[in-house]
């Protein structure tokens, strides 16, 4: 059986770096893909605004990606927070309080992470050019 892993703060901050990072990724991937496309439309003028469906794989890809490790932190949290038999609030100097309270934290910031991570790839799913 594997040792239980015991939360701290880098559990806590995982789903928002996750997030924070999935942010930088698609709207890099938009932007260099729109950069280039549109200075390639420049040489023809009355272009059509270029497609964005090499960056909406690229998003589609990291977005998947960004769910599953914030699913999988979640999974781990959740663990962390169902050690305890006791309610919150968890404002005990015990280890048992520390360990709930990171873990119920760490749900909500993977919670709201999830979402973020959700509104951060909805662009890609409705606008389909750059401009």
């Amino acid at each position: 059986m594997i040792a239980s892993i015991r939360a701290n703060l880098v559990t806590l901050v995982t789903a928002p770096t996750v997030w924070a990072l999935h942010f930088l990724v698609c709207y890099v991937a938009a932007a260099t893909h729109c950069a280039k496309a549109m200075a390639d439309a420049r040489v023809m003028t009355g272009a059509a605004w270029p497609d964005i469906t090499e960056a909406r794989i690229v998003i589609a890809a990291a977005t998947l990606a960004a769910l599953a490790a914030i699913a999988l932190a979640s999974r781990q949290a959740w663990t962390h927070w169902g050690d305890g038999d006791a309610d919150p609030p968890y404002d005990d100097a015990t280890k048992d309080d520390r360990q709930q309270f990171l873990g119920f934290a760490t749900i909500l910031l993977c919670g709201l992470s999830f979402v973020g991570v959700i509104f951060v790839a909805l662009p890609a799913v409705f606008i389909g050019d750059c401009r």
